[in-house]
């Protein structure tokens, strides 16, 4: 071999070593994110603010969305709604692990939304937001949170029978 062939062999190898090197910053900076994204939540999630509108929330008496609104506004439901909101969201575009992100759930966050989604499904009436086969935004991501913990839940029971 010449000194060219080795030159040219010494480059092709720095440049495949320099993708392999630049894929796994890539990824480890992906999981980092991903990380930075959960604590972010979590944090929200373990306020005392968020506990207490959530407990409001899931002990509240209305039947159905105006009266909600007109009792007790709406702030609450936007503050618990937003961080479920993000959270399903994050989890439907694969951007955090579906079985992480179920961990943040809790026992009162589904029976929350077992109870508000009457509500809910009545404000989208109410509000048009419900068309043919779709939904337009109204708490959509809080339901996919829901419906995937769920999922997850019953994959947990049928592996430990």
């Amino acid at each position: 071999m010449d000194i060219q062939s080795i030159s040219i062999v010494i480059a092709a190898t720095s440049v495949v070593v320099g993708v392999i090197f630049a894929i796994l910053q890539l990824r480890n900076a992906m999981k980092q994110r991903r990380t930075e994204i959960l604590m972010s939540l979590y944090s929200r999630l373990g306020s005392a603010e968020f506990a207490n509108a959530l407990e409001r929330i899931r002990t509240s008496e209305y039947k159905d969305y105006h009266e909600y609104v007109k009792k007790y506004g709406v702030a609450e439901l936007y503050q618990v709604g937003s961080v479920f909101e993000g959270l399903g969201f994050l989890m439907h575009r694969k951007l955090v692990d579906k079985d992480l992100a179920s961990l943040f759930s809790s026992s009162e966050s589904l029976i929350t939304w077992e109870k508000i989604r009457p509500m809910v499904e009545n404000a989208r009436k109410l509000l048009s937001q419900r068309r043919m086969g779709e939904y337009i935004p109204m708490l959509v991501w809080w339901e996919y949170f829901y419906n995937e913990v769920k999922k997850r839940e019953q994959r947990l029971q049928q592996t430990l029978q």
